[in-house]
């Protein structure tokens, strides 16, 4: 399965991945890569990959992305979760992706930047939720193409525009 991620500037990038680190090991759960997901699973193989990639880098622009709120769910891919304002720029660019696809996957966009993965009680999400302080915004610089599934640690880049 491929993940079409929209990631964090470098500056960003470590500010967010300190927070995931942190949660992981007080928690006992995987480490990830900050993002925020704008499209999966996707369908394509190594050609049609670049192909959009292709395209997509013509017109991508680094953008910023504004916290909503801080969330959780029982979705274990959204357990603790930066909930971000779905802008403009944020939806055209979603839109532009899932138009380069042969097939567009059911994939409902609700903009987010998970900060841990692990089945925990509503109790001790709402007490990460609680100690948990973040910044309001962040500069999302490169979109990423990530093979994923299950296993978070057998995850893989597969390629990059910045």
């Amino acid at each position: 399965m491929i993940s079409i991620w929209l990631t964090p500037s470098k500056k960003d990038e470590c500010y967010l991945q300190n927070i995931i680190n942190e949660l992981a090991s007080e928690h006992q759960a995987p480490v990830f890569s900050p993002h925020m997901t704008l499209l999966s699973p996707v369908d394509l193989n190594e050609n049609e990959l670049h192909s959009v990639f292709s395209n997509v880098s013509k017109e991508f622009e680094p953008l910023n992305v504004t916290l909503a709120g801080i969330n959780h769910s029982p979705n274990i891919w959204k357990t603790v979760f930066v909930e971000l304002e779905e802008s403009l720029e944020l939806i055209t660019l979603q839109q532009q992706i899932a138009s380069q696809l042969s097939s567009t996957p059911l994939y409902e966009f609700l903009p987010h930047i998970s900060l841990i993965y692990k089945d925990l009680p509503q109790e001790k999400k709402e007490e990460i939720i609680r100690k948990l302080a973040v910044r309001n915004s962040y500069k999302m610089d490169k979109i990423t193409a990530m093979r994923t599934g299950p296993h978070v640690e057998k995850w893989e880049r597969l390629a990059e525009i910045n």
